[in-house]
């Protein structure tokens, strides 16, 4: 088990519902996947569910076999025909233990993108885990995912029947944007915000090369995401920033706690995340909220996730279209209002937490 937040830990005693939730590594790991299970556990416990937390401890999303026999023995004491909930990371990579719980129990697998899908990994390790997330995934009673996009993913790329699937999206906080006043003049810099975990997948090299670019204009970037997924690519991050001067201007924060994440959107003028895909893009749905423009690139549900109406999209990858969106919005203080305004809308329309565990305790009682 790992070291979990009591309050996650904390079951209602007059539960009549029961769950499993298997994890790899720490619930509260500062991350959108694991925000996304810590969130949907609290929702779940409101609503009377018992969850009971088993957290796996290896190198996932790439097991050992000493791993995958571990986490085999972490569920030899559940009681017979449970109801197990894997979170993808944990499951994709090991059929061994996704057919360990399904002669037992019931498997609903929790899946927020394909593994292989990952930017920046050899091929033949992509080829490798596409080929083990299809084994695992046979097991699975039941499939969630947290966007439609995923769900054709899962479809077209995985083979897993539709009506296997169900989507259930990320909520938001739906913050109070009365007190929140963007900023309409030239009189201070522009506060850019990107938040997203320092991974290849994520583009923040991009961002960085695409910042040299507009050193003439006044701005300041904060970059906030773990640094420990991908330790080699956040060196580099931090390399091309002092090779460019700008550790002044570009500050990488790390992986901070929710509540001061939650005063960095206060302060941002500008949300940017140039991703190469997203299974969601909880990060954009957040950043909406709190009424931002966005700047945004990635294939899978970033398209639907942040409207016309809310940011401007560019090609993923593309440094010198990054550039222009980025010196748009540095500059245009209208149409910045205009994108905040539509970015605001978009994201009354989207669920909170609340909604979004519902959902997902609905799909689970369909399953009892």
């Amino acid at each position: 088990m790992s070291n979990l937040d009591t309050q996650l830990e904390q079951t209602a005693t007059s539960a009549l519902k029961t769950c499993h939730f298997i994890f790899p590594g720490d619930i509260n790991t500062a991350s959108g996947g694991y925000r996304y299970d810590r969130e949907i556990i609290r929702g779940l416990q409101a609503q009377n569910w018992e969850v009971s937390l088993i957290s796996l401890e290896g190198a996932y999303p790439n097991p050992t076999h000493e791993d995958k026999a571990l986490a085999q023995h972490a569920v030899d004491d559940l009681p017979e025909s449970s109801l197990v909930v894997i979170d993808g990371l944990a499951l994709g990579a090991s059929p061994e233990l996704a057919e360990h719980v399904a002669r037992k129990h019931r498997l609903i697998a929790l899946v927020h993108h394909p593994l292989c899908l990952e930017s920046g990994i050899d091929p033949r390790l992509a080829a490798d885990l596409k080929t083990l997330e299809i084994a695992a995934l046979k097991y699975a009673t039941h499939v969630i995912v947290t966007s439609s996009a995923t769900k054709t993913n899962f479809e077209e790329l995985m083979g897993v029947p539709s009506q296997n699937i169900s989507v259930v999206l990320p909520g938001t906080d739906r913050p109070d944007l009365s007190c929140l006043q963007r900023k309409n003049t030239s009189s201070e810099p522009v506060k850019l915000l990107c938040v997203g975990s320092l991974v290849p997948r994520k583009g923040q090299l991009h961002l960085v090369e695409a910042m040299s670019k507009l050193q003439d204009l006044e701005w300041q970037l904060d970059l906030i995401g773990s640094t420990s997924f991908a330790p080699d690519y956040a060196v580099q991050v931090r390399k091309r920033i002092a090779h460019y001067g700008l550790s002044d201007r570009i500050n990488l924060r790390g992986g901070i706690p929710k509540a001061e994440l939650t005063g960095f959107y206060e302060r941002a003028d500008v949300f940017v995340l140039p991703t190469y895909y997203e299974g969601y893009g909880m990060a954009f749905a957040e950043a909406m909220s709190f009424g931002l423009p966005v700047i945004a690139s990635g294939d899978g549900a970033v398209s639907s996730t942040v409207p016309s109406s809310a940011g401007i999209h560019f090609k993923v990858g593309d440094e010198s279209e990054l550039k222009d969106a980025l010196h748009l919005l540095l500059t245009d203080s209208t149409r910045r209002q205009e994108l905040s305004k539509g970015a605001a809308a978009a994201a009354r329309a989207l669920p909170d937490w609340n909604e979004s565990a519902q959902a997902f305790s609905s799909i689970l009682e369909a399953q009892l």
